[in-house]
């Protein structure tokens, strides 16, 4: 290519470039850097400014702007001379007719025909301004709703990775405004970014993770996640916290207040199976007593009469006896060896009677005694008494295998109902006998705890022994350790229940393959 040409395809392109800059979508203003005057514009330049492009030209680059921008447009416009570089900033043009117009202005030093000139590119933004402003007017409004919320609300991106808060309102920002925060303190930030392995998380029904935590001063806060993915794929967490400590107080109290009312329901239901034993009991005791009534009755009749009868005998064959040791019967009828023999067999017939209708009388005695029926109010009694009654009638059960030891000491009278703890040593000396599968001792001790104002009774046998998960259960109505058909598991809760209303206590030490041993301990006043 020769200089002619080279100089044409430069012109050519030189006008090529100022159509493309004349007809651009923005505002193109070319100016002097000495002196900042307007040196040619573009057509939107034009339609911009509602200038022509002629008085653009009698104008300075500042004078395109309103009163309050200009020192900012005198400013940009230094700044490129001096420095060279390029400058964009965010700017207004004031148009002709007064018409406000918002602007993204570039402005940069450029070399043009050998000429430098300052070019500064103006686009149009007065649309997305207005947009903006109304976006964040609506954003306003909306953070101004939340910040109202009584719950507090915020916003955290990339919880799983770095986690930058985007959002706070005003609620949650109280509730962890803390003076010199403990590090310790469970701040909403960190809630959920910790592993927890004793985490009493649930999900509710509206698709948030809930969980409640205790914070250090004692306040209890429910924290609700929910988590939302953007279109550029990450993730933010949206976190409710609600204060709820004056729930989970209610709560609690609730609680306190169905544990209360479960365990009053238990005591009055154990009370009434206690009452409902004890009447069955009482029941059943009467009944005794109005069977031993009747026996007694029924026995001591012919008993007295053979008793009576043999006591005649016993004198009438006496002063037979003395008869024939008179003189004037014959001396071989006094000395007759048969009629000796005849003689002795009969004293001990009568001795045996004897004994045998003392014995029969005692065991009768010995009933009336136990179940005491004229005795239905408390009164100054000997437990001694009692214990020997209830001895006698037991006497049987031992069958020659089980040896008793008693060891009764100098214990005073004390007011009780004496049929009731007759019931008591009857239960205990019964169930001594039972835990015991051959040979054994049972020990019966009476005797005074220091300071001398309880008495104490206890029953001490050498048996099987009770397993010790099965001592806090043995008073309990119903529960026994017995086979079927040998224990009906009332018998130890109705001398609970005896005892207790005695204003006494019972102790047990138990240990299997030893022995079991029961102290009724009973006060000497009430």
């Amino acid at each position: 290519m020769n200089q002619r040409d080279g100089i044409a395809w430069l012109i050519e392109s030189l006008q090529k470039c100022r159509m493309m800059i004349k007809h651009a979508g923005n505002a193109i203003f070319a100016i002097d850097p000495e002196s900042g005057r307007l040196l040619e514009a573009n057509i939107k330049a034009e339609e911009m400014t509602g200038y022509s492009e002629s008085e653009l030209r009698g104008l300075e680059v500042w004078d395109l702007h309103p009163e309050g921008e200009k020192e900012i447009a005198k400013e940009l416009f230094d700044r490129v001379v001096s420095t060279g570089k390029a400058e964009e900033c965010d700017m207004s043009l004031a148009s002709k007719d007064g018409a406000i117009v918002r602007v993204d202005v570039s402005a940069s030093m450029i070399e043009f025909g050998g000429t430098r000139i300052i070019q500064r590119i103006c686009k149009d933004v007065t649309d997305r301004r207005a947009l903006e402003a109304r976006n964040e007017e609506q954003r306003l409004y909306y953070e101004h709703i939340l910040n109202m919320m009584p719950v507090g609300l915020g916003v955290r991106k990339n919880p799983g990775e770095n986690p930058t808060i985007e959002f706070e309102n005003e609620s949650l920002k109280r509730m962890f405004h803390v003076e010199g925060e403990d590090p310790r303190h469970d701040h909403w930030r960190t809630v959920g970014l910790e592993e927890s392995t004793d985490s009493d998380a649930f999900f509710t029904g509206d698709g948030f993770v809930a969980e409640e935590r205790q914070q250090p001063d004692g306040r209890v806060f429910q924290y609700r996640s929910s988590y939302i993915r953007d279109e550029y794929g990450s993730w933010s967490e949206i976190q409710v916290v609600e204060d709820v400590t004056e729930r989970a107080r209610l709560r609690e109290k609730l609680l306190r207040a169905n544990e209360q009312l479960e365990r009053r329901v238990q005591e009055r239901t154990r009370e009434l199976r206690e009452k409902q034993v004890q009447l069955v009991q009482s029941e059943k005791m009467a009944a005794l007593g109005n069977l031993v009534a009747g026996v007694a009755h029924e026995i001591n009749t012919p008993l007295g009469a053979l008793h009576s009868n043999n006591d005649v005998f016993v004198r009438s064959f006496n002063k037979m006896k003395s008869l024939l040791s008179d003189p004037s019967v014959p001396q071989e009828l006094r000395e007759d060896p048969d009629l000796k023999k005849l003689f002795d067999a009969i004293d001990d017939l009568t001795a045996v009677n004897r004994t045998a209708t003392r014995r029969i009388i005692a065991v009768v005695n010995s009933l009336r005694s136990f179940a005491r029926l004229e005795e239905s109010e408390q009164k100054e009694a000997d437990l001694h008494e009692g214990l020997e009654s209830t001895l006698t009638l037991v006497r049987h059960q031992l069958r020659n295998r089980i040896k008793v030891v008693k060891k009764l000491g100098d214990i005073p009278y004390i007011r009780c109902y004496p049929n009731r703890l007759n019931q008591v040593f009857m239960n205990l000396l019964v169930n001594a006998i039972q835990a015991i599968d051959d040979k054994g001792t049972i020990t019966v001790s009476t005797y005074l705890r220091d300071p001398g104002d309880t008495v104490v009774v206890e029953v001490q046998d050498t048996g099987r022994g009770i397993e010790r998960e099965d001592l806090a259960r043995i008073f309990d109505p119903g529960f026994t350790t017995k086979g079927a058909g040998v224990g009906t598991g009332l018998g130890l809760s109705i001398v609970y229940q005896i005892i207790k209303d005695h204003g006494g206590t019972i102790e047990v030490d138990s240990e299997v393959g030893s022995g079991t041993s029961f102290r009724v301990v009973l006060p000497v006043e009430r």
